[in-house]
């Protein structure tokens, strides 16, 4: 398990690479779109774009795997599935809300139902589960399209081909903005 302040580092490590690889899926699908219309003009690049991506979901998914550790300890159990570290939080915060409000004149924020805080904190966790499956068929589309475009040549043979190219360019893309989503709304709830 690495410590909180390694995790954090690792974390922004993490989401630099999860940036680019959305970046770099997101370039993939509109540089082979032009495949279904018979243009292939810019084959080689989407090969490199495959790869790019690749590298960039493998770099992003062996980050988050040496950080999950830390993640399941210190965010996962002590926070996100414990009822009572949800409940002892919330009231700390609405403590310090009441004492800005009254400093300051204001009335402070009506309270959250804890039973809400813990259906969403659970809800959290579980989509990131499903966050990491998703990447893993991502993971897998994406070596089959570096695959299939390492011996796809749509110029010689093979044009019927270019639906099934763009389509796993396509999900190759989904599930990497899904992830950073998901990622996104997950570390809002709680990061390392």
């Amino acid at each position: 398990m690495l410590t909180e302040a390694v995790a954090r580092w690792v974390l922004v490590l993490h989401t630099a690479l999860g940036v680019a690889a959305v970046g770099a899926a997101t370039h993939l699908v509109l540089w082979s779109r032009g495949f279904l219309r018979g243009a292939f003009a810019r084959l080689a690049a989407v090969r490199r774009f495959a790869w790019i991506v690749l590298v960039f979901q493998l770099l992003a998914f062996a980050a988050g795997n040496v950080m999950y550790p830390t993640y399941k300890v210190l965010v996962r159990t002590a926070y996100l599935e414990d009822r009572e570290a949800i409940a002892d939080d919330q009231a700390s915060h609405e403590r310090q809300l009441a004492r800005i409000a009254s400093r300051d004149g204001a009335t402070a924020p009506e309270a959250t139902a804890t039973s809400e805080l813990v259906r969403h904190a659970a809800r959290a966790a579980r989509w990131f589960d499903i966050k990491e499956h998703w990447i893993a068929l991502g993971i897998l589309a994406s070596l089959a399209l570096v695959l299939v475009l390492a011996f796809w040549d749509p110029r010689t043979a093979g044009r019927e081909l270019a639906p099934v190219v763009f389509g796993l360019a396509v999900i190759v893309a989904g599930t990497v903005w899904l992830g950073a989503v998901i990622g996104v709304f997950t570390a809002t709830w709680r990061a390392v």
